[in-house]
């Protein structure tokens, strides 16, 4: 008999309220079995995304809803204990949407064996943590983002906001590595020396005790060629009136305003998309589901190399998830940010 550790919906968050131990309750009950055609799988690494909150929050959200006194939903790494299904055995590693739990009952089918479904890891690394990470959505979100969408060129600056973050942090690397100069936006001196000492970014802006604007008129004073763009709002706004000749916005995420209260208005710089002939794009991972092959052996070639740090932030314990999740929002974690469960198998 095993048993089963859950974090279930207890209430929404408000506009503006950042989701915690309080919207959750943490539940213990029995272990679930696995049925003809399921797997149970445990939990070894649950990942965190800004839309987590968008899964419990009252606005509107691409994604559905967890209803109340459901497990909270996430993606995570595990491992199969049991199964009933012809693709996988015990030992197999595989992801999936788990929850925020132990153990999971998976079903997998046609439809849903697919690389952000339901994914068995043909080539798995320890840490495990790295098939969310790296070479999970973070990195891939990074790649094609900045190559696809992006279109970074050797000798391009390129820009990004919330660059210690986990897609930032990535995407950084990413420009380096595509002979770009990078400069980097980040919440705190400790994180702006982080990204510039240990990740080789060419310069970094406090956003918290600098002027954004100046300091973009002195770093980048030929303009800038590609804006990765993670937090929307204000630094959105004045980014844009930096752009270079032909310049690429690509727009990954909104986190600084995706759920403040009250309305939200809209950048007031971007006619300097017409008078530079730049252009402002917004992606979704999933539209990369066919190529993400390329990522992954891209990132992991880097990997083996020496040439990407993974940048991972892990919280140890189940029972610290609702405030992993939290710190994204608070602006606490450096990289990507994911919580360690169990210990990954011999």
């Amino acid at each position: 008999m095993i048993t089963n550790r859950q974090w279930r919906l207890r209430r929404r968050p408000e506009p503006g309220e950042i989701p915690g131990t309080g919207h959750f309750d943490f539940a213990v009950e029995a272990g679930p079995k696995a049925g003809a055609g399921q797997v149970l799988v445990r939990t070894l690494v649950l990942g965190t995304s800004p839309a987590q909150r968008g899964y419990i929050s009252t606005s509107r959200s691409m994604h559905d809803k967890v209803p109340v006194g459901g497990v909270m939903r996430g993606r995570g790494v595990g491992v199969v204990v049991d199964s009933h299904h012809d693709a996988f055995a015990p030992g197999d590693l595989l992801t999936a949407s788990l929850g925020w739990q132990d153990y999971a009952v998976i079903t997998p089918t046609a439809e849903s064996m697919s690389i952000m479904n339901i994914a068995r890891l043909t080539r798995p690394v320890k840490p495990s943590s790295l098939h969310l990470g790296l070479l999970g959505g973070a990195g891939a979100t990074a790649y094609f983002g900045l190559l696809d969408v992006g279109l970074a060129k050797p000798g391009e600056t390129v820009v990004i906001s919330a660059a210690a973050g986990g897609i930032g942090s990535l995407t950084g690397q990413i420009a380096k590595i595509a002979g770009c100069r990078v400069v980097g936006i980040c919440g705190s001196d400790e994180k702006c020396t982080w990204i510039t000492r240990d990740l080789k970014f060419d310069a970094a802006i406090n956003y918290r005790t600098q002027d954004i604007d100046a300091r973009l008129r002195e770093l980048c004073p030929g303009g800038v060629d590609v804006y990765f763009d993670n937090v929307g709002g204000d630094t959105l706004n004045t980014v844009l009136d930096h752009l270079a000749r032909r310049a690429r916005v690509v727009i990954c995420g909104w986190i600084s305003t995706d759920y403040a209260s009250g309305p939200q208005t809209g950048p007031a710089n971007y006619k300097n998309l017409l008078r530079q002939r730049a252009r402002m794009e917004g992606f979704y991972i999933f539209d990369y589901l066919a190529r993400w092959g390329d990522a992954e052996s891209r990132l992991r070639e880097w990997y083996e190399a020496g040439r990407i740090d993974p940048c991972e932030d892990l919280d140890d314990g189940l029972e610290k998830m609702p405030e992993t999740l939290a710190s994204l929002f608070k602006g606490t974690n450096k990289g990507v940010k994911m919580n360690r469960v169990a210990p990954d198998p011999e």
